[in-house]
């Protein structure tokens, strides 16, 4: 079992981002309310019901002003808490970034979109975060038709090559060359956020039920676990502590894959420090218990909220 960490001793602030969904075609004054499943988009019109400047309590997704403001006003807003594990940006350590990027206009969505919105987004967040490292995962609204994971065996046009490559490139920055890697082939990695802290990011969409390629395979479609398995062994065997991130949370998996990855978290609680995801768009948290009992706790996931306003919430 893993022991609490001494009083007084050292903390990292870490900045979890998740669920920015920048719809490029949002339109101040236009109508909030409409029939498609994305509003406030199209030509502005007049009275009550209008898109607001930086957002609205509606089915709508966010300018990117909105998420540049958001992210431009961090550094004001906090400061060191005894940090002596890197001098990031307003006193963060590090940054976990849980995806979904694009908008929720699903049905026009291209490669070409798709690509634009993780480009995009990922500039604004460099410009932004300065020499801040991000360590991002893949979410379900990436890839285009949405959910569509292929595992790693599809080969050709069907494949998911054309958005692992991409993100590979957009992130080469802030991901040691091991985690391209892996993130090219499946989308998935580990990397060191500092000595004695490794970060592992999963691909959770091969663990969604709504991605229909898992119909093929759904225990452990890339072998996905089997190395987090790995990765955590190593880790306990080095007295590192992990911190797992993703976009869906374990318990909105297909119970095949998430009743697997249950055990892993019970057989590493003293290794697995925390586990952070998003895609809810709530402020939740998931916790695990023993599988013997069901009775004690051993680990936790913070699911944070989101900061597209979709739908009728506060940017989180």
């Amino acid at each position: 079992p893993p022991t609490p960490p001494p009083p007084g001793a050292p903390t990292a602030r870490i900045l979890f981002l998740t669920d920015l969904h920048w719809d490029r075609q949002y339109v101040p004054g236009s109508a909030a309310a409409c029939p498609d499943p994305l509003c406030c988009r199209g030509a502005p019109h007049d009275g009550p019901g209008a898109a607001g400047f930086w957002g609205t309590y509606s089915k709508c997704d966010l300018p990117l002003h909105t998420i540049d403001a958001l992210l431009a006003q961090l550094p004001n807003t906090t400061g060191h808490t005894g940090n002596d594990t890197g001098n990031g940006t307003g006193g963060f350590a590090a940054a976990y970034w849980t995806g979904d990027i694009p908008a929720h206009n699903v049905w026009q969505q291209s490669r070409g979109d798709q690509l634009r919105a993780l480009r995009t987004v990922t500039a604004l967040l460099r410009a932004r975060l300065g020499g801040l490292r991000v360590f991002p995962a893949v979410g379900n609204h990436e890839a285009t038709p949405v959910n569509a994971f292929p595992p790693p065996y599809v080969r050709g046009n069907q494949s998911a090559e054309w958005l692992y490559d991409a993100m590979a490139e957009a992130w080469q920055d802030w991901l040691p060359p091991a985690a391209l890697h892996t993130l090219r082939a499946g989308g998935f990695y580990t990397a060191q956020v500092w000595p004695g802290l490794r970060l592992v990011s999963l691909n959770m969409n091969f663990c969604s039920q709504a991605n229909f390629w898992l119909l093929i395979n759904a225990t452990d479609p890339a072998g996905q676990l089997q190395w987090l398995m790995g990765v955590l062994a190593d880790a306990e065997r080095d007295g590192e502590k992990v911190h797992i991130i993703g976009h869906i949370p374990p318990a909105h998996c297909l119970r095949s894959w998430s009743w697997n990855y249950y055990r892993i978290v019970n057989r590493f609680e003293g290794t697995i420090a925390a586990q952070f995801f998003g895609h809810t768009h709530l402020d939740e948290f998931e916790l695990f218990y023993d599988e013997e009992t069901l009775s004690r706790p051993v680990s936790i996931a913070f699911v944070a909220p989101s900061v597209t306003t979709y739908i009728n919430l506060n940017p989180g």
